[in-house]
């Protein structure tokens, strides 16, 4: 499949400034889901 991409296609359409209180919690989310939790399964893991 070839893509091509033109002077509107490159431009953001939408989306959420990272300073405002939105973008700060979905920005503390996702490191938390993709930091906090695989730490926790490790340090916690499987108690034999």
């Amino acid at each position: 499949m070839i893509f091509s991409t033109t002077q509107k296609a490159s431009q953001v359409m939408g989306g959420v400034d990272i300073l405002s209180p939105t973008g700060l919690t979905i920005l503390t989310i996702g490191i938390l889901f993709t930091v906090g939790l695989p730490l926790t399964m490790i340090l916690r893991g499987k108690k034999d």
